[in-house]
């Protein structure tokens, strides 16, 4: 019998990193709700049926593998076989902001579940400005890529070209305008100026008939003025008279004198708390 005591097996020690930390972070925000045209599911068919009509054929292309390929010059390597492309489409963000800019964009899809949405705020925007239709379609992406072959979070229809499909969104975007409140600039109407200046008005007039009920009724040994005109007069005054300071001459930059009011009121930025996601998936 072997009297060797019997070894226990370790066991591997792992880094523990611990539960995630849950933190706050504090981000300006803006105030206002953005205006986002989400279409239903609906429109959303209606859509994607126009857009199947204009579909291309895309070659199908397999990748070769490295080690086929790596003795071969990058000339005759093999590549994807160009996709054709539609007349009157336009895909990418800058693209789009660029026709807008330059008034040729009929209408505009965007990508409901693009994120995060900041990226297409201001082309939005901008849309509004020039009153070009915009619709947010769910699963614009995988629509694009399967009809088109480009996956594109922001697909533009030019003028004068698809006209059925422009049809469609102007007819669709109808049904989504935004509200007044979404508006981010904050104007003053002039009814709201006139009403201002009725208060103002009813406050000065109560203001001077209780004056004028505390003057009769309290009585103080002291003069009061009834005349508002100047009691003394100095001798000898002379008006000093009025010398132009203007600059003369050609070597200076002129400044207007006119005072031109061109700026608007906006409502302040807000504060939010977010907190991070503990449920997020890592990426081994």
């Amino acid at each position: 019998m072997s009297t060797e005591a019997a070894v226990l097996k370790r066991k591997k020690t792992t880094i523990s990193k611990g539960t995630i930390k849950k933190t706050i972070k504090n981000v300006i925000c803006r105030p206002d709700a953005v205006y986002w045209p989400a279409v239903t599911e609906a429109e959303g068919k209606e859509l994607e049926t126009i857009l199947h009509k204009y579909r291309v054929s895309i070659p199908e292309f397999k990748k070769p593998h490295w080690k086929d390929i790596k003795c071969l010059p990058k000339s005759e390597r093999p590549k994807q076989p160009p996709v054709k492309r539609v007349e009157g489409l336009v895909f990418g963000l800058s693209e789009c902001r660029n026709l807008v800019e330059n008034q040729q964009l009929a209408a505009l899809i965007l990508e409901n579940e693009v994120i995060p949405r900041a990226i297409v705020h201001p082309l939005l925007e901008e849309c509004h400005k020039t009153s070009v239709p915009v619709l947010c379609m769910t699963s614009l992406k995988k629509i694009t890529a399967d009809n088109f072959g480009i996956a594109t979070s922001c697909l533009g229809i030019k003028l004068n070209i698809l006209t059925d499909l422009t049809n469609k969104i102007i007819e669709i975007s109808r049904k989504h305008k935004p509200n007044k409140q979404e508006m981010s600039v904050v104007n003053v109407t002039g009814i709201e100026k006139d009403e201002q200046d009725i208060e103002m008005k009813e406050s000065i007039d109560n203001t001077k008939i209780e004056s004028e009920v505390t003057s009769n009724v309290l009585h103080y040994p002291y003069l009061y003025r009834t005349d508002k005109k100047r009691v003394f007069i100095p001798p000898n005054i002379q008006k000093e008279e009025k010398t132009s300071k203007d600059f003369i001459g050609q070597d200076f930059i002129a400044i207007s004198s006119i005072n031109v009011n061109e700026g608007k009121a906006y409502k302040k930025m807000i504060v939010k708390r977010i907190s991070n996601n503990p449920n997020r998936v890592k990426v081994k």
